[in-house]
């Protein structure tokens, strides 16, 4: 299949039909001429995000309401009624109250994912009163420059980004959102040429479509590992929430798609669960450990936010203690239990392990080695010009080391992960592991994902 092909192949999966489109149009128009109506301060309705702008994918009907208020109404009242509105749409329907910088509505209405977002009307982004005032500045910008070939364009971005599992705003997936694939779009001119340059792009890579400072500048004031700079707000990078990881696995999918183009690539290949027996030899050939906890009472997004932060740190915590962290990752069905894995090069220690002291020549440090370590295992000894213990570990199995460490960060963590520990927490072993994969088909998937650790791209 030759690359214009596969387009048209891909679009017409992907693409919405005119009388989806429609639909859509009909739906958000009647909203907004409810929230006109409705009594309070609000001065404007704006439709925004990849539908407003027809860059959405078949299937998304995310509406994204914004009530505009004029700058002079104080922060107290701009919130209040941006919630009595929201709550006064979805009357009979559906709804909970999220948190982006300040809270709004959202829920389903017919089908429809609907959020009435409350935000200032402001003269410039450079003004903005809070973070949710850029959007109708962003949908202003694209409007006048996404032509109807680049929507298409845009479509078939967006969609191999998410079949290379590299898409989404929210943090759990630390990846490019929608707004980032339209300003690629823009800058490249095309889905190919997008994915061409994709594939030599290096760390610190910088987009700056308006030309508002210069690339060394940016990569200075932003220091990220991909960098594109906001058209309607020069202090801001969109992609900040791309790691590291997804940043590089975007390059490396890239490469592979322009040696060999393939379907797979725009949708995935549905992994299969391993067997059980699959699982339970892989789990005696490697060292796992892990922990689960419960689930907050929170907004998602803030919540996969606390759980990474909350992973790595047992992460170091675990490698302060000698268990060497080869790789984790963190799960959550979003509903009642959340989890951290770790794989480690070894889940049992020696007893006895080796300090290495300061120069025998560093007098003042050699006194202070030598007063801290005055009843060592063996030793003090002199090796190769330093000074040499030998000491007990506090933790010679990781189960019992995260045991503690539980314990610890209890007191310490944010109150959404406060919550999840003060429901359950249990140190996962493989016993433990191989009951929660038996019973849980989404962890299982996480589980067999995480044992196979390769990128899923390679076997497209």
């Amino acid at each position: 299949m030759n690359l214009a092909t596969l387009k048209k192949a891909v679009l017409k999966k992907v693409k919405p039909s005119a009388e989806e489109v429609a639909a859509e149009r009909r739906m958000a128009h009647a909203l907004m001429e409810e929230i006109r109506g409705l009594e309070g301060s609000h001065v404007e309705v704006m439709l925004c995000g990849s539908l407003a702008r027809e860059t959405h994918l078949k299937g998304d009907r995310d509406l994204d309401l914004f009530v505009l208020f004029p700058e002079s109404v104080p922060r107290e009242r701009f919130v209040e009624e941006g919630l009595r509105i929201g709550k006064t749409i979805f009357r009979g329907h559906p709804w909970e109250e999220a948190y982006s910088e300040h809270p709004y509505i959202r829920g389903e209405i017919r089908g429809f994912e609907v959020e009435v977002v409350p935000g200032y009307k402001v003269k410039s982004a450079e003004k903005i009163q809070s973070a949710v005032d850029r959007s109708p500045f962003h949908q202003r910008y694209l409007e006048k420059r996404l032509t109807g070939r680049l929507r298409d364009e845009v479509r078939l971005v967006r969609q191999f980004l998410k079949g290379i599992k590299c898409y989404g705003a929210e943090l759990r997936y630390a990846s490019v959102p929608g707004y980032v694939t339209e300003l690629l779009v823009l800058k490249y001119g095309s889905f190919e040429a997008t994915v061409k340059a994709m594939a030599a792009w290096r760390k610190g890579e910088v987009i700056d479509l308006e030309n508002h400072r210069p690339a060394e500048d940016a990569r200075k004031k932003f220091d990220a590992p991909f960098i594109v700079v906001d058209p309607v707000d020069r202090e801001r990078n969109v992609a900040a929430a791309l790691s590291l990881n997804q940043f590089t696995r975007m390059i490396a999918a890239a490469r592979a798609f322009t040696q060999k183009p393939r379907l797979s690539f725009f949708f995935g290949k549905k992994e299969k669960t391993w067997p059980l027996a699959k699982v339970k030899a892989m789990l005696q050939k490697t060292e796992l450990a892990g922990v689960e906890t419960g689930y907050p009472k929170a907004v998602s997004d803030v919540v996969w936010g606390q759980l990474r932060r909350f992973g790595k740190k047992l992460a170091n915590e675990l490698g302060e203690l000698d268990f060497k962290v080869l790789r984790h990752d963190e799960w959550t069905d979003e509903k009642k239990r959340m989890c951290c894995l770790y794989e480690l090069e070894a889940a049992t220690l020696q007893k006895a392990m080796t300090r290495t002291g300061p120069p025998v020549t560093d007098q003042a440090n050699s006194a202070a080695f030598l007063a801290k370590h005055q009843k060592p295992l063996s030793g003090p000894r002199i090796e190769e010009g330093r000074w040499v213990v030998e000491v007990e570990r506090k933790h010679t199995q990781a189960k019992t080391a995260l045991k503690e460490l539980l314990q610890k960060t209890k007191a310490s963590e944010r109150e959404g992960l406060r919550q999840a520990l003060a429901k359950k927490t249990r140190v996962l072993d493989e016993k433990a592991l191989v009951e929660w994969y038996t019973k849980d088909k989404e962890f299982a998937e996480f589980l067999t994902e995480f044992l196979k650790g390769e990128e899923d791209f390679l076997d497209y």
